[in-house]
């Protein structure tokens, strides 16, 4: 989980502190000995302390001043980089708080913007080893090559407290007013939703695809940095599962910007810099976020996905095996009644509402059909690669689609209705011949008179990691070539768009293709075409078109691109594009970009998708063409 920390703290000289009087930080030293010249920028070393962390742990605190002599605004965090290092070993990003009432830490000043020819009074603080060796301190400049370092002589250093230690918790943080600000008005509040475990390793192993509610609280200031605070069924509001400090920036491929993960903690374990990057813009359904990240403690290791809605919204726009557990016995007889997020989940529950209770079916379980549901054990892992790593439709097929994929009827289990969702339930198992405590347990909602798509599934048994690392790749082959066959057959029809750059509705690139006449859509908001007859299906593959003036604007978040390769280029268009693939924000790329001329450069980005020759994606890229 620990990246290597830049743009957020500043270090600077201390020499062998002298015997005497010592300010409450440390003893300031002379200013020409302590002045370091970063091209556009200056930083002067004024004093440094040991105060504790969040956790009571020791942390090196520098106090410096950061001067723009640059001709535009600037921060000290977009401007300089950093690194500490004692004992020959990185010291990572601590959470120092400077008033607990405010919860105001030490770095906060780090974001602020100012002005050319003014100076600004900036803090920084990481983690000790221990209080007596020293610190040496490597900055530089983000765009450039000059740097500094600087060595600080730690046991000479004051310990120092933090204001408001002392006082008592109110029992959790209140929802920030309005301020004006859209981009802020949108993220503060109060919000619900789940998060779920995956890759799931050492003592966190049999805990693989485990989920849970989450509750949170997003306040972020008028200077654009602020905090996330989560607890799921386990914490509470005043005892969170996280506490992150986060900065929002007004870039990113949608309307609501960027906010980015500054420091703080998730369960045990600290974050830094742009461990978590939240970009609403890429996700398929509006007032949404997804954080992802990935838990790192030893041998002990998971990924982790969290998908969070306002309070008080409903989900009705997406399918509900996309709900929270709770939705319905706990979130929306809370929200019915206009009552705000309460402090732990489960707390203030309705009386009146059972999810239990149940109407008389509209037809008899005798009614649905069913077979034994056996199938080879590698059936029965494949068919869950399948159905989680490989079909991005996978709530839309049906219930004939899922015995198609296994060749035989799956066992039927039982038949319910739910008073709630108004609907019929069927539940079926397709089950290993080998051992019949293997099996994957499939739900099916009536959506229409006599038709059952997927709803949920899960597994019982085996383990879905090992599965999918033994079957991906057969899994994605045979699925490619089903594709080819389809496509080589498909119906096709005309396609063509206008995408234009953000905020620059006169700088547009029209796209000209070939897609199949059912089975694919457009989503205006995404400005990508979805292998789904609804452009808003959830989790559905897609081909994602972004237009900026120049190549080098879609590096923008390339340094925290996950298993990034560039991959052989692609002729579209006449025009050869540079390709490459990589995860990002829980999404797998891969992304063709090209200049096409002086003020206008395309991406075609293609998210949770495979581009196997002959296949679909493969024919609308062949297809495609440009004005």
């Amino acid at each position: 989980m620990k990246q290597t920390k830049t743009k957020i703290l500043c270090l600077l000289l201390a020499v062998l502190m002298l015997l005497g009087s010592l300010s409450a930080c440390g003893k300031e030293k002379e200013k020409d000995s302590n002045l370091i010249k970063l091209g556009d920028y200056e930083l002067l070393y004024k004093s440094a302390c040991i105060m504790e962390d969040s956790d009571g742990n020791d942390a090196i605190v520098l106090t410096l001043d950061f001067t723009n002599n640059g001709k535009e605004n600037a921060s000290y965090l977009w401007s300089v980089n950093e690194t500490l290092m004692q004992n020959g070993t990185e010291l990572e990003v601590a959470t120092v708080f400077q008033d607990y009432d405010s919860f105001e830490t030490v770095i906060d000043s780090q974001f602020t913007d100012i002005a050319p020819g003014t100076t600004l009074e900036v803090r920084t603080a990481y983690l000790l080893h221990d209080t007596t060796s020293p610190v040496e301190a490597t900055f530089e400049q983000i765009f450039g090559k000059k740097n500094g370092k600087i060595t600080i002589d730690t046991a000479a250093l004051s310990h120092v407290t933090a204001e408001g230690t002392d006082q008592t918790d109110d029992g959790g943080l209140s929802t920030p007013a309005e301020t004006g600000d859209a981009l802020l008005d949108w993220w503060n509040g109060e919000w619900y939703g789940w998060w779920k475990m995956s890759g799931c390793c050492g003592s966190y192993e049999s805990m693989e695809g485990n989920w849970w509610d989450v509750c949170g609280n997003i306040d972020i200031g008028t200077d654009y940095t602020g905090t996330i605070t989560l607890w799921d069924e386990d914490y509470t509001r005043s005892d969170p599962m996280a506490s992150v400090q986060v900065s929002l920036n007004e870039a990113g491929t949608g309307t609501y910007g960027t906010v980015m993960s500054e420091g703080g903690w998730f369960t045990n374990v600290p974050l830094e810099h742009a461990d978590w990057i939240v970009d609403p813009g890429l996700l398929d359904y509006d007032d949404m976020i997804w954080i992802d990240g990935d838990y790192e403690n030893g041998d002990d290791e998971f990924h982790y996905d969290i998908y969070l809605r306002p309070w008080g919204r409903y989900w009705d726009d997406m399918d509900e095996s996309g709900y929270p557990y709770r939705y319905t016995d706990w979130y929306l007889p809370l929200i019915d009644a206009g009552k705000s997020m309460p402090d732990a989940i489960g707390e203030d529950p309705s009386n009146d509402f059972n999810p239990h209770d149940s109407a008389p079916l509209t037809q008899t379980d005798a009614a649905a059909s069913g077979g034994d549901g056996i199938v080879t054990e590698e059936q029965v892992q494949k068919g869950y690669v399948w159905m989680n790593e490989v079909n991005r439709n996978i709530f839309d097929a049906t219930y004939d689609d899922i015995v198609a994929y296994f060749g035989v009827e799956g066992q039927f289990v039982k038949e319910e209705y739910s008073d709630h969702m108004k609907a019929n339930y069927r539940y079926y198992k397709w089950i290993s011949r080998d051992d019949d405590s293997h099996f994957i347990y499939v739900n099916f909602k009536e959506n229409e008179s006599g038709v059952y798509t997927v709803s949920a599934y899960n597994t019982s048994g085996f383990s879905g990691t090992e599965a999918i690392e033994k079957y991906l790749d057969i899994v994605k082959a045979e699925a490619a070539e089903a594709n080819k066959a389809a496509s080589a057959n498909a119906e096709m029809k005309d396609f063509s768009v206008e995408i234009a750059q953000f905020a620059k509705d006169d700088v547009k690139v029209k796209i000209m293709t070939k897609i199949p006449v059912s089975g694919w859509s457009f989503d205006d908001r995404g400005r990508c075409l979805v292998e789904n007859n609804d452009p808003t299906a959830f989790g559905a593959g897609a081909i994602q078109f972004e237009v900026r003036e120049n190549v080098e604007k879609f590096d923008y978040y390339k340094d925290n691109f996950e298993n990034y390769q560039d991959i052989e280029d692609r002729v579209i268009g006449g025009i050869t594009f540079r390709g490459r693939t990589y995860k990002y924000i829980g999404y797998e790329w891969i992304q063709y970009i090209a200049q096409l001329d002086n003020n206008r450069a395309l991406s075609i980005g293609l998210r949770n998708m495979d581009c196997v020759p002959g296949t679909m994606p493969d024919i609308i890229l062949s297809n495609m063409s440009f004005k």
